[in-house]
C-alpha cells in the first residue's frame, strides 16, 4: 500500500495521510450541528427568557434523531450503488441533507421565543449529522487497515471536538449579535467543504467519481453486500452474542456508567465548591475541552500505536480510578480554582482517549457485512449507560456524600478495566472468517 493519493486522484484505500485528514474533516463537519444544536441554541433560548421545559426540548429533539441511527445503519448496509463505492453515495448524501438542514432554517429564521420552529430546525440538521455520523463509521469500518484504526479515531474524535467546541462558541455568539437567519447560512460553507471533498474522493481505485463517469466496482465492495434483511439481521446478531463482543459491551456499560456519574458531578463541584457563576463554569470547560481534544489527538495516536487500543482502554480506566481517588480524598487541595481546572482539563483528555482507545475495539468486533449496523448498536448501548450513571449519582448521594460517589465510580471503573483485561480480539485469537460463513450470511434465503 503507498502513501499517495493515488493515480486517479484522492483515492483512500491508497493513502494512509488522506484517510487520517479525510476522517478529521468528516468528523469536524459533524461537529458543527452537535455544537450548534446541543450547546449554542439552548443557551440562545434560556438566555432569552425559555423555560426549562423548552431548553429540554431543543436538546431533546438534538439527540432524537440519533436514537434510530440502526435503522439508517441497516439501509446503509443492505443498499448501495458499489460503482462509487459502497458508502460514498451515502456520506455525500448525509451531507447534502446537512446543508439543506440549515438553509431551511435561515429560510424560516426562527427567533429564541419560537420554539415550534427551532424544533423543526434542529430536527432537520441533526437528521443528517446522524446519517453522516453512520455513513462515515461504516466507512472507516471498511477503509481503515487495523493498525491505523486507533491514529485514525483520535483524529476522529479530535475533529468532532473541535468542529464542536467552535460551533458551540461561534454559533452562540452568532446567534446574539447577527440572528439565527445569518448565523445558519454561516454555517453553510463550513458544510459545503466536507460535502464538496466527499465528491471529489473514490473509495478505492477504478470506482466511479459520479454515476455517470467511467468506472467499476472494487472487488472488495462486491462481495460485502447483503442481499436480503434477513441476513443482516442474522449476521449482526451472531457477531454481537460472541464472547469478545459480550466482554467488551460489559467494560463499556460499565465505565459508561460511571462516566454518567462524572457528568452529573463536574457542574456542581464548578458551582458549589469553586463558586463560578454559569457562564464561568461554561466558559471554563469549553475552553478546556476544545484544548484537551487536540491535545488527545497526538496522545491518542501514540497511546494505541504503541500498546494496542485494548491495553490503552485499561490503562485509561484505572487513570480515572485514581482521579476519582484523588478527589474523594484530597477535596482540600482542588477547591482552588486552578487545581480544579487542572483535574477537570484531566478527566477531559481521558474522555477523548476512552472514546480513542474504544472505537478501533468496535471496528475490530465488527463483521464487515454489517459494519454500519453493528457499529452503530455499539455505539447506541454505550449512550443508555451514562443516562443510568447521572440517575445513580443521586441515588448514592451526589455531592452530598463525595466519597461515597467517587468510591461507587471507582469500583464501576475497576471492574469494567478487568472486563476489557479478560477481552480477547478476534485478531489476538486468530480468528477468520471461512469462506462457507462468509456465503451464507450472504446468499438469499430459499423460499
Amino acid at each position: 500500500m503507498t502513501d499517495t493519493a493515488g493515480r486517479n486522484g484522492l483515492v483512500l484505500s491508497e493513502s494512509r495521510r488522506l484517510r487520517l485528514f479525510s476522517f478529521f474533516l468528516f468528523y469536524f463537519g459533524q461537529g458543527l450541528p452537535y455544537g450548534l444544536t446541543t450547546t449554542a441554541l439552548p443557551v440562545w433560548v434560556a438566555a432569552n427568557g425559555g423555560t426549562s421545559a423548552q431548553v429540554a426540548s431543543v436538546l431533546a429533539m438534538a439527540y432524537l434523531p440519533w436514537s434510530w441511527k440502526f435503522i439508517v445503519a441497516a439501509l446503509i448496509d443492505r443498499y448501495a450503488y458499489l460503482p462509487m463505492g459502497r458508502r460514498r453515495l451515502w456520506l455525500i448524501l448525509a451531507q447534502v441533507l446537512m446543508s439543506a438542514g440549515f438553509v431551511i432554517a435561515a429560510l424560516l429564521a426562527p427567533g429564541p421565543k419560537d420554539i415550534h420552529i427551532l424544533l423543526i430546525v434542529t430536527f432537520l440538521v441533526m437528521a443528517g449529522g446522524a446519517t453522516q455520523d453512520v455513513a462515515v463509521d461504516a466507512l472507516a469500518v471498511d477503509i481503515l487497515p487495523e493498525q491505523e484504526q486507533g491514529t485514525a479515531s483520535a483524529f476522529m474524535f479530535g475533529g468532532q471536538a473541535v468542529g464542536g467546541a467552535l460551533a458551540a462558541a461561534g454559533g452562540a455568539a452568532s446567534l446574539q449579535y447577527l440572528g439565527s437567519a445569518t448565523t445558519f447560512l454561516l454555517f453553510i460553507p463550513f458544510l459545503l467543504i466536507p460535502t464538496i471533498y466527499a465528491v471529489v474522493l473514490r473509495e478505492r481505485p477504478g470506482e466511479k467519481r459520479f454515476p455517470w463517469s467511467p468506472g467499476t466496482t472494487a472487488a472488495e465492495n462486491r462481495d460485502r453486500v447483503a442481499e436480503n434483511w434477513a441476513a443482516i439481521i442474522k449476521v449482526t446478531f451472531k457477531s454481537l452474542i460472541k464472547g469478545p463482543s459480550l466482554l467488551f459491551l460489559t467494560g463499556q456499560s460499565l465505565s459508561r456508567t460511571a462516566g454518567g456519574l462524572a457528568i452529573a458531578m463536574w457542574p456542581l463541584l464548578g458551582t458549589r465548591f469553586i463558586g463560578l457563576d454559569e457562564s464561568g463554569y461554561g466558559s471554563l470547560v469549553s475552553t478546556i475541552d476544545l484544548v484537551m481534544a487536540i491535545v488527545a489527538i497526538g496522545i491518542g495516536s501514540f497511546l494505541t500505536a504503541r500498546i494496542g487500543p485494548r491495553r490503552g482502554a485499561i490503562i485509561v480506566l484505572l487513570l480515572f480510578a485514581a482521579l476519582y481517588g484523588f478527589i474523594a480524598l484530597g477535596k482540600d487541595l482542588w477547591t482552588t480554582f486552578a487545581i480544579f481546572a487542572c483535574i477537570y482539563a484531566v478527566s477531559s483528555v481521558l474522555t477523548v482517549l476512552m472514546s480513542v482507545c474504544t472505537n478501533p475495539l468496535r471496528m475490530q468486533l465488527c463483521d464487515k457485512r454489517v459494519s454500519a449496523t453493528q457499529f452503530t448498536i455499539y455505539n447506541s448501548m454505550a449512550n443508555l449507560p451514562v443516562s443510568l450513571g447521572a440517575t445513580l449519582f443521586a441515588i448514592v448521594g451526589g455531592v452530598d456524600q463525595l466519597a461515597q460517589t467517587m468510591l461507587c465510580a471507582i469500583s464501576l471503573m475497576v471492574v469494567g478495566s478487568i472486563a476489557y483485561a479478560l477481552l480477547k480480539m478476534p485478531s489476538e485469537r486468530g480468528e477468520t472468517l471461512t469462506m462457507e460463513e462468509f456465503e451464507e450470511g450472504l446468499a438469499p434465503r430459499v423460499q
